[in-house]
């Protein structure tokens, strides 16, 4: 079905402006992450050059930069559930996950380190803070 993995292809990570580069250890985890949960994930955004992440407002260190993150979601999958399954993959056990609940996706990125976050109304806060919003205010936990 793709050319870089049994379900994904290289289209789905190109650079809107200038083609893609992809780590193959995220294709790998992506994999297992689809494997995992049984549905199709969807790439929103995956690499990334200079100037289309200056322009979509990226991060200036952002892993989009270097082939290694995918902004992605399942339809029919809470963020939040797909934030969970993400954290059994050992590569994003140990790399980046941040949930983008308003726009309904999560990002996931093999920089080879823990990092987690979450974006609440535009700001940028730690996941855990986010566990504890999302406790007082819903009554949920993650």
């Amino acid at each position: 079905m793709g050319n870089l993995s049994k379900n994904f292809s290289l289209y789905e990570f190109r650079c809107p402006c200038c083609g893609a580069v992809v780590d193959p250890d995220l294709i790998e985890a992506l994999q297992k992450l689809r494997d995992l949960i049984g549905l199709p994930i969807n790439i929103t955004s995956g690499y990334r050059c200079k100037k289309h992440n200056r322009e979509i407002g990226g991060t200036k260190g952002s892993y989009h930069l270097k082939g290694k993150a995918a902004d992605i979601y399942v339809t029919n999958l809470h963020p939040t559930k797909l934030y969970e399954k993400a954290k059994e993959i050992e590569a994003f056990k140990n790399g980046g996950i941040g949930i983008y609940l308003d726009e309904g996706f999560i990002h996931v990125d093999v920089r080879g380190y823990k990092a987690r976050w979450a974006r609440v109304n535009g700001i940028y806060i730690s996941i855990d803070a986010y566990k504890w919003i999302s406790k007082k205010e819903k009554g949920k936990s993650l």
